[in-house]
């Protein structure tokens, strides 16, 4: 409360145009003790209201509904004129003579203008120095108003202390007391709550240090821990990284030695043509030999009915040869005792030739005439026509024989011929069935000899595309353990990079923690599950605020965001306390039944 000035007295007061009081006009000096008496409607009680009006009473309690209301107006129309001003100026002088203005203008718009020593000034600092003067305007202990000594003598004591606070001002210090009071209780319930909490935290600070304690040991079994992980994840690394340059070695190798497959199944494959080729070839010049075969078989399949034809008519002509042999013989024979008997009948002949030769040249000789008997004529006619006869049917048999036995030498030689030509043909028909045997025979030999390779050929094809999909299945075997192991190694890397990640943002959050009181900690920190299962189901529904650090307003989390920009941190995301619109929870939820819970009730988190 600002000093009280030195005491002093109204000295004058100066009015133009304030209610009845038209133009300017000064009341004053006033003295020790002065006294204004006059009839009613003289002005005594506008007086009053001047000095009320100029000490800054509100306007209804100056008998006016607006401050236009007090401006002077001899008529109605008067009211309605622009421009009209009025204003109270009061001349206070101090113990020590000085004398200080207090004016109060009523403005051509309607409103207040305060001014002390003619300098405008707000009403803040005008009521403070009429405060410092003594004068409470809201207490109004500068006057006594009609009525007010009825109305005092009337009030009971409590009433009376009320008006006698509100006189002296102590009424504006009623609500300071009263905080006061209202502080001394809390700071009295503090006293006991801090005295209780002073046992509670001795007890707690024994505990705290028996945690402190564990937790360090905590702390350090996770710092040895983590070492052991990081040396163990390391290891791991070390194998991996000499497992995959092993793989990436069996890899090479087993690319290489699938090359060597490769090309050498390039090469069998090659091979395999070739030969395919060749039997291919073989297989057409067998077929073509097959073809040339089934046409001599045809042939001789045609043929043999001919052979068999001409065996039958060999074997025939030979019996019949034999029979003509045999009758030839006998014929011969017959020919042989023909051949006698013509002889022995040209013996005879020539004998009765010569006889006739005798006797005709005895005839001759003994006359030129040979005389027979009639009975030797007889006889030599008989004889001559014997010989004749027998002669005709020798000459006619003998030419019979000449040109039986002629026929059957010239049937003899062309059976002879035919027989030869058979003979001929069946060695060329039996030449060439065995020629075509043997070529038969060599053509199977090397169709075996082909249908070998080609299974060998085969065989080993079957044995390398195996070899082969084994190489392949292997291969496919260590190129997925490589990507496994990759996926692991990633992984792994991840994991540290998140658990690095996540030991920066915890010291980032332990240093804003001790350099800024009105920083709480992280989500991950404040809100745990209550338990594991429901770690996933918090992280989604938390999503990008599981890593937000809880700050009590904005100016904390701007100064946060400062400190990490000065020392280069990773951004952070920051939630002030002040700021949260918090939405009431739907009861109907919780009735849904079933597995399904809210976040709200399945996370534990500091009530403060």
């Amino acid at each position: 409360m600002p000093a009280m000035d030195s005491p002093g007295k109204i000295h004058r007061i100066e009015l133009e145009n304030f209610k009845s009081y038209k133009g300017h006009q000064v009341i004053g000096p006033f003295y020790d003790f002065t006294a204004i008496i006059g009839p009613n409607g003289s002005g005594k009680s506008n007086l009053m209201d001047a000095i009320s009006f100029v000490l800054g009473v509100r306007t209804g309690q100056l008998r006016g509904a607006q401050l236009k209301d007090l401006i002077y107006a001899f008529e109605d129309r008067d009211k309605e004129q622009r421009g009209r001003k009025a204003f109270v100026k009061l001349v206070y002088r101090l113990g020590n003579g000085t004398e200080l203005l207090f004016t109060r203008t009523i403005t051509s718009a309607g409103g207040s203008e305060y001014r002390i020593d003619d300098r405008v000034v707000n009403w803040d600092d005008y009521n403070a120095k009429l405060k410092s003067l003594g004068i409470l305007v809201k207490a109004r202990n500068f006057l006594v108003f009609q009525g007010d000594v009825e109305s005092v003598a009337s009030k009971n004591p409590r009433e009376l202390t009320v008006l006698l606070e509100q006189i002296s001002g102590s009424d504006e210090d009623k609500r300071l007391y009263e905080d006061l009071e209202e502080k001394k209780g809390a700071a009295e319930e503090k006293s006991t709550l801090a005295y209780q909490k002073k046992r509670t935290i001795v007890m707690e600070r024994k505990q705290k240090k028996e945690q402190k304690e564990e937790a360090e040991k905590h702390m350090r079994l996770q710092e040895e821990l983590r070492s052991l992980k990081k040396e163990h994840f390391l290891w791991q690394l070390f194998n991996i990284e000499n497992d995959v340059e092993k793989a990436n070695q069996e890899i090479e190798n087993e690319q290489s030695s699938l090359q060597e497959i490769i090309n050498e199944l390039d090469g069998y494959e090659n091979e395999s043509r070739k030969k395919e080729k060749e039997q291919a070839k073989y297989r057409k010049e067998i077929e073509k030999r097959e073809k040339k075969l089934a046409e001599k078989k045809n042939k001789i399949d045609k043929n043999q009915p001919e052979l068999l034809k001409l065996k039958e008519e060999k074997t025939r002509l030979t019996a019949k040869l034999k029979n003509t042999g045999k009758e030839l013989d006998k014929r011969k024979e017959e020919k042989k005792k023909h051949t006698v008997e013509i002889e022995k009948l040209r013996n005879d002949l020539d004998d009765l030739t010569k006889q006739l030769d005798n006797l005709q040249s005895k005839g001759q000789s003994e006359g030129g005439k040979l005389h027979l008997g009639d009975d030797q004529l007889e006889a030599y006619n008989r004889i001559k026509e014997e010989a004749g006869m027998k002669t005709t049917k020798l000459r006619d048999e003998k030419e019979v024989q000449d040109r039986e036995q002629h026929a059957d030498v010239e049937a003899q030689k062309n059976l002879e011929e035919n027989l030869q030509q058979l003979e001929s043909r069946k060695q060329e028909l039996e030449s060439q069935q065995k020629q075509m045997e043997t070529r038969l025979k060599k053509i199977r030999e090397a169709i075996d000899k082909h249908n070998d390779e080609l299974k060998r050929l085969r065989k080993e094809q079957t044995d390398t595309t195996k070899k082969l999909g084994d190489s392949k299945k292997k291969y496919e075997n260590l190129k997925a353990k490589i990507t496994e192991l990759e996926n692991q190694l990633r992984e792994l890397k991840a994991d540290k990079h998140e658990n690095d990640r996540d030991t920066k943002l915890s010291q980032a959050v332990e240093a804003l923690r001790r350099l800024f009181p009105g920083v709480h900690g992280r989500m991950t920190e404040l809100c745990r599950p209550t338990q594991k299962k429901y770690n996933l189901a918090v992280t989604v529904a938390m999503g990008r605020f599981m890593d937000a650090v809880v700050v009590d307003n904005e100016h904390t989390g701007k100064e946060c965001i400062k400190y990490l920009k000065d020392q280069r941190l990773p951004p952070m995301t920051f939630i002030p306390l002040h700021s949260v619109r918090v939405k009431p929870v739907i009861e109907k939820l919780r009735a849904l039944g079933g597995t399904a819970r809210l976040i709200f009730d399945v996370i534990q988190y500091p009530s403060a």
